[in-house]
């Protein structure tokens, strides 16, 4: 099963408080107008409104400027037994010669480090266990963003716990994207947005840890990198016509040790570079109108060439670690026509091919294409892939699904889905799903069939989002499993139970809670559990309670997957039990003019943004109780400010001055082969006084 069914990295850190928001402002609400005796008007004035008494006092003297300082103290029990205390601290400060800095860091005391056991491995390779180091530390960055240059160039800058740099055109239009490798370090990156771009980073690789809090843990080598982007030919902005870009990058890992294994370490350098064009397709006599990039529009057509090189040494005479060298080039296409969307790729990735300590696709070489068709009331869509092993060690496999879905009303949706893979990881699964929209809420009826060698397995299950009090949420999952691999029979039963609802005196309940439990003997057990209390005080201060557990690992549902998605799959890294209960006190504060794009004028009041970044496994957009969050991803508001998920793929921007404002999901911290469904930047209004939500949803192709 481990060698087909899609996977995705196990988030492992808990962030500890989100960036405080942009300063606050007003405006002087317009005279109202004289009417008549006896008119009564019931319009309600959406203008800036005066701070409550127990909001903290707004000073208007200086740059603009937040921050929030949070001490926590924890119980933490399971493997792990300790008491820990932290001390938490976010702010910006955004200045009108030198960009918005903004600055997160948790000080962390008694962290004990414990030795563990790690399971890594993807689907269609073999899992490896190996030792790794776990422990609760200490995490910190300070990012600079739209630091303004002559000539229309800015500069943004990050130092600390971060992720490196990359091109624009390292996401690319297809699926295989270059991984942006973490470091404790510095990266910078100088642009001239839309057109040209450099960047550079350097630092010690390391990875994110902690169950209960933010950790980073480093020893496994330094890494540096360089790379450019421009614009060769067309016109400007994303819609241009003819336009084509090109785009370089380098990255140099030195004594990196992929599975702590004495002996092994090694120095790799990787060379990536690509060329990409869009415009109007030979077949074509007019671009169309619609919405998205010129790929998405009627005779639009984008293609992008991409070839990396690595090779690796080891990094001392007697080293046990092998020398290699590798090349990989692909070729994605995507365009529309009257009929279908379209996309089609070819590829080639030689064995051991990296990308400094990280993975490339290896030993694989194919071709694919997919197409989908949509109306309004139904969906079809189809990909098919042929690869064979580039050594010849496996065998070719073939790989096709069929997806279709069908709306009958405004309250009812039919869908299914068909995959297939011949070869060596041979398979076969299915998906049939019935929403419903009722009274009761949103509801989702799913049936999950697979088949492989020596494995079966049936889940049949239901996802209901209750309608509740508009300022509440409450969305449940039950699924029945039933599974034979090996000879061996499971029964397993799948919940959880996802909400949110306000107390008394302003407080809020946030809960997550996903786990299985077995039936019988031959079951594992799994649990991720997140209970989050927090009650506003006044004057800035507020109280936090929360507990968390995590046991075991998660069993997704089963589908079939191709070759070249199963190669772009990242490790899994097995987190040993743990469960804990925090409490915090934090104080928030804001001050400053209004200078910042985002603002208003002095005095106004302000709201809050926040939001989750899940793992949308049905592909439906909606986050249902028995979906994940997306850890350590960045988001950034208004391309100035900065926050981070935590382990539950919570952000939130607590203070921020209301209106419309831009949310950006930075998707270079995506684990792939994830992406954003759909633009990953959207405009949101934030009201005085209220909170706004804004979820992200990322998904694998179909």
């Amino acid at each position: 099963m481990k060698h087909w069914l899609a996977s995705r990295a196990l988030g492992m850190c808990w962030a500890g408080t989100a960036l405080a928001g942009t300063g606050a402002w007003a405006q002087s609400a317009p005279a109202p107008a004289v009417q008549p005796a006896d008119y009564v008007d019931r319009v309600l004035d959406d203008s800036p409104q005066a701070a409550q008494a127990d909001e903290p006092q707004v000073r208007d003297t200086g740059w603009p400027r937040g921050w929030s300082i949070e001490g926590q103290s924890t119980q933490q029990g399971g493997v792990v037994r300790q008491r820990s205390q932290s001390l938490l601290f976010s702010g910006h400060l955004d200045t009108p010669n030198h960009g918005t800095f903004s600055a997160h860091a948790n000080l962390n005391r008694d962290a004990a480090p414990v030795n563990g056991l790690g399971l890594v491995g993807s689907t269609g390779t073999p899992y490896t266990l190996v030792p790794y180091s776990y422990r609760t530390g200490s995490t910190w960055r300070i990012d600079q963003r739209g630091m303004p240059f002559d000539g229309g160039w800015f500069g943004n800058n990050s130092i600390g716990n971060i992720n490196m740099a990359g091109t624009p055109l390292a996401r690319g239009v297809g699926r295989v994207y270059l991984p942006n490798l973490p470091i404790e370090g510095a990266a910078a990156t100088l642009e001239q947005p839309g057109r040209t771009s450099f960047n550079a980073s350097a630092g010690r690789l390391g990875y994110f840890d902690g169950l209960s809090f933010q950790g980073f843990s480093t020893g496994r080598g330094t890494a540096a990198s360089a790379g450019a982007q421009t614009q060769l030919t067309g016109g400007e902005g994303p819609l241009a016509m003819g336009r084509s870009d090109a785009a370089v990058q380098l990255i140099e890992t030195r004594d990196f040790n992929a599975n702590g294994v004495p002996g092994f370490a090694q120095n790799t350098g990787s060379l990536w570079t690509a060329v990409s064009w869009q415009g109007l397709a030979p077949w074509a006599d007019s671009l169309g109108t619609g919405f998205g990039g010129v790929a998405d529009k009627v005779g639009g057509l984008r293609v992008q060439a991409n070839l990396a090189h690595s090779a690796g040494r080891p990094s001392d005479a007697s080293s046990l670690a092998p020398r290699d060298a590798a090349t990989g080039g692909w070729v994605d296409a995507a365009w529309r026509t009257e009929l279908m969307q379209q996309a089609a790729s070819v590829f080639y990735f030689e064995p051991s091919l990296r990308w400094g300590g990280d993975s490339l696709p290896s030993d694989l070489r194919g071709a694919s294409w997919r197409g989908d068709i949509s109306t309004r009331q139904w969906q079809i869509g189809t990909n098919i892939e042929a690869s064979d092993s580039v050594s010849g060690q496996r065998r070719s496999s073939v790989f096709g699904n069929l997806f279709g879905r069908w709306r009958f009303d405004s309250r009812d949706a039919l869908s299914a889905t068909l995959a297939a893979r011949t070869g060596s990881f041979g398979a076969q699964s299915a998906q049939l799903t019935w929403e419903h929209k009722s009274d009761w809420g949103y509801t989702q009826w799913r049936t999950d069939v697979a088949h492989g060698t020596d494995l079966r397995v049936l889940r049949t299950g239901v996802d209901h989002a209750w309608r509740v009090d508009e300022t509440q949420t409450l969305s449940t999952s039950l699924a029945l499993e039933d599974a034979r691999e090996a000879d061996l029979d499971k029964r397993t039963v799948h919940w959880g139970v996802l909400g949110t609802t306000p107390l008394v005196a302003g407080a809020r309940l946030d809960l997550s809670l996903r786990g299985s439990n077995g039936i019988g003997g031959n079951a594992s057990r799994f649990l991720s559990a997140n209970a989050r209390l927090s009650w506003p005080l006044g004057l800035g201060w507020s109280f936090i309670a929360q507990y968390t557990a995590a046991r075991g690992q998660e069993s997704l549902n089963p589908a079939v997957v191709s070759a070249l998605t199963a190669a772009t799959l990242q490790a899994v890294l097995v987190a040993p039990s743990s469960r804990s209960f925090m409490v915090a006190l934090r104080y928030e504060s804001r001050a400053g003019l209004a200078s910042a794009p985002i603002g208003g004028t002095p005095g106004s009041g302000a709201g809050r943004l926040e939001g989750h970044v899940f793992f949308d496994q049905d592909n439906n957009g909606r986050r249902e109780a028995n979906e994940g969050g997306v850890a350590n991803v960045t988001v950034v508001l208004d391309r100035r400010y900065v926050a981070r998920t935590d382990a539950q793929g919570f952000y939130s921007f607590p203070s921020m001055a209301g209106g419309s404002h831009e949310i950006e999901l930075v998707q270079d911290n995506l684990p792939l082969p994830w992406s954003s469904a759909g633009s990953p930047s959207r405009r949101i209004d934030v009201y005085v006084r209220d909170t706004a939500s804004a979820d992200f949803a990322i998904q694998k192709e179909r």
